[in-house]
């Protein structure tokens, strides 16, 4: 009994550290011309674990670690809050039949998700602010598909999980 309550901390620990590691990569100063094509760590680094680990990753630890970004990247209140949870709410309610996809149906499935992410986030600034929709903040979505593989593999070696893919 003693070894799950280490194991379930150490991997609250590690998903943690991911997350961290997640919000370091997005605040890093990109060059512009490459800026918009660099997707949203922390949704893909969300998306996984609440693929491997519904049960420990809620939309409710989604919601606070949106809730951390939109203050740290002084957005609006909740913006980032309410687009996490929602990617949350849709994987993990469909993370048993995500994890039987092939590996490119899973990257057109983070694709369409980023997407629809992405999406949320601009219609709450367009209501807020009145800005206009722009092409180019699309890519990042495009990139989160295509990074995928990648963000899976390296995750699964730091969570100890096998590889998810039933290529």
């Amino acid at each position: 009994m003693a070894s799950d309550s280490t194991s379930g901390k150490s991997s609250e620990i590690v998903m943690m550290l991911t997350i961290l590691v997640g919000v370091l990569l997005d605040m890093l100063n990109y060059h512009p011309s490459i800026r918009v094509m660099i997707p949203n760590w922390v949704l893909l680094i969300v998306i996984y674990w609440c693929l491997v680990a519904p049960g420990q990753f809620s939309m409710f630890v989604a919601w606070g670690i949106g809730l951390f970004l939109d203050i740290l990247d002084l957005t609006i209140l909740g913006q980032h809050a309410l687009s996490f949870a929602f990617a949350a709410l849709i994987v993990s309610a469909t993370s048993s039949r995500i994890l039987n996809y092939s590996l490119w149906l899973q990257c057109f499935f983070v694709m369409m998700l980023s997407l629809l992410v992405i999406g949320l986030e601009l219609w709450i600034n367009r209501l807020a602010f009145g800005h206009e929709l722009s092409t180019l903040n699309w890519q990042s979505g495009i990139m989160a598909g295509l990074i995928w593989p990648v963000v899976r593999v390296i995750l699964a070696k730091v969570s100890r999980i096998p590889d998810l893919a039933n290529d």
